[in-house]
């Protein structure tokens, strides 16, 4: 069975800007400053530190979890009409020290509701 599969990666800034997006969108905006560090996480799961330098000079880090991370991505992605399969399965990985989000979709998914089964026929009936 064929499998499709894209993949989109993100330079560091594009990330920045998503998550920006998503948490003001989500009632919880990043502190206004300017980005002081900017660190992928690669383990179990994918995270983000976001270090931001406020006018004050304060650093104040944000830890984004990869949830919101494939939140923001995608919500970034479909803001920019970046066409997504809704029934496709994504994960956000890294590669080449770039968040990725990976889009995989098989082809042809069986639903057992619409298997043909042979139908049963009383002994006496006509073919």
């Amino acid at each position: 069975m064929p499998i499709e599969m894209r993949v989109m990666m993100y330079n560091d800034q594009e990330i920045v800007t998503a998550l920006a997006v998503f948490y003001r969108k989500s009632g919880r905006p990043l502190t206004v400053g300017q980005i002081a560090r900017y660190v992928i996480h690669e383990g179990d799961a994918v995270s983000v530190t976001l270090a931001v330098e406020t006018i004050d000079g304060d650093i104040v880090e944000h830890e984004i979890t990869e949830a919101d991370l494939a939140a923001a991505v995608i919500m970034h992605a479909i803001a920019t009409k970046i066409p997504l399969p809704a029934e496709a399965d994504k994960r956000i990985l890294v590669l080449e020290n770039q968040v990725t989000l990976v889009i995989h979709k098989r082809r042809n998914k069986m639903d057992p509701s619409r298997i043909q089964t042979p139908r049963s026929r009383s002994a006496g009936s006509r073919i």
